[in-house]
């Protein structure tokens, strides 16, 4: 069958080669993972399939629409063939209607924030402090992961990997390292605040590539400490975590306001109105569908890890882990899972019993 344009099937192809080279690159990390008998690792497998699932069906759903769409636009009439592939994709950039769909609108950003938030500031730190502290190699590549498929997928299945490897004694992220990942966090959170604003013009995909960059620079080389005390580090992951927690509040709450300003003054049917939009929202538009299923996921993916790490660390779930794990569906993994890691930096730092049992 003839092709007009190879080369457009070609970068489609390859981003599919790209998520199978990065699963083969953690290959042996998840095999070690998938050998330990822990039901907690078993938890965040489960629930890996569950985000793959949920985002992937509405991803490839985004694809049909895309086409259609296409078809529909340009008066295009021959069947479906890799043919008329090469001509759709010629035309259309997959990622950047996606990703103007998800930014433009109010409530579509509502959903949508909340995993870029939880990403540039809370998910690159994890990776980042967490990874150092097993010397788990190739944390990049979880990243990266993130960004091909879900990031609620690859952090269930660096929670996973995290369960199967222990930290290593006086094995910490050094001072740069920190002060970097505080540089890149408040440089995401920047991009992520400038996103609606430039949604509609040129610079927005300028503004994405920043995100992505700094989402992934902190990890590329990841330096380790032998004269960072183990308090001293949690000192400064705390300040980080509580910067994230409370820059993500405040992007949070700013858009709640903004969407509540486009209904009618508060009434009876206001709840009504909040329910059904938001819903609608969620289901409006495929490729909106697979970001808000992505944060729904990672709710959950976060209340699991909340509970599993307080069972293993503190053998009962603390008050306060119970309050952040009741409070994730109304303020957000974005605010809560920053603060389970301070919390849990904080008892590292002032219970040297602690930090002794984890490693």
């Amino acid at each position: 069958m003839h092709v007009e344009y190879p080369a457009t099937l070609a970068i489609l192809a390859s981003y599919f080669v790209l998520i199978f080279a990065l699963l083969w690159r953690v290959k042996d990390q998840l095999a070690k993972t998938l050998s330990d008998s822990n039901p907690g690792i078993l938890l965040f497998v489960l629930l890996s399939a569950v985000s793959l699932l949920s985002t992937w069906t509405y991803m490839f759903k985004f694809f049909a629409h895309s086409y259609r769409e296409w078809k529909y636009i340009t008066g295009f009439e021959l069947p479906l063939s890799l043919n008329s592939m090469s001509y759709w994709l010629k035309d259309v950039s997959l990622f950047d209607s996606a990703w103007r769909q998800v930014c433009v609108g109010v409530w579509q950003w509502l959903w949508s924030h909340q995993i870029c938030t939880l990403t540039v500031s809370v998910w690159t730190p994890i990776l980042a402090i967490e990874g150092t502290r097993r010397r788990i190699p190739y944390i990049w590549a979880y990243m990266l992961i993130g960004q091909v498929v879900a990031i609620s997928f690859a952090s269930s299945l660096f929670f996973a990997v995290l369960l199967a490897y222990a930290p290593i004694t006086h094995k910490e992220p050094s001072a740069r390292l920190l002060k970097t990942l505080t540089l890149t966090s408040v440089g995401g959170i920047l991009t992520v605040v400038l996103s609606p604003f430039v949604a509609d013009t040129d610079a927005f995909m300028v503004n994405l590539l920043i995100m992505h960059i700094l989402l992934i620079f902190p990890l590329v080389y990841v330096e380790s400490s032998s004269t960072l005390s183990t308090k001293s580090a949690s000192l400064y992951a705390i300040l980080l975590y509580s910067l994230a927690a409370g820059a993500n509040l405040s992007i949070y709450a700013h858009q709640w306001f903004q969407c509540l300003a486009t209904l009618a003054p508060f009434g009876q049917h206001t709840w009504y109105q909040i329910y059904h939009t938001v819903l609608a929202t969620f289901f409006g538009h495929p490729a909106q569908s697979s970001v808000s299923s992505d944060i729904v996921c990672m709710q959950f993916i976060s209340v699991a890890w909340m509970f599993t790490a307080s069972k293993r660390d503190y053998r009962q779930v603390p008050f306060w882990v119970w309050i952040l794990i009741g409070t994730t569906p109304l303020f957000s993994a974005s605010f809560t899972l920053p603060l389970f890691f301070a919390g849990y930096e904080y008892d590292r730092a002032t219970q040297p019993n602690m930090a002794k049992k984890i490693n």
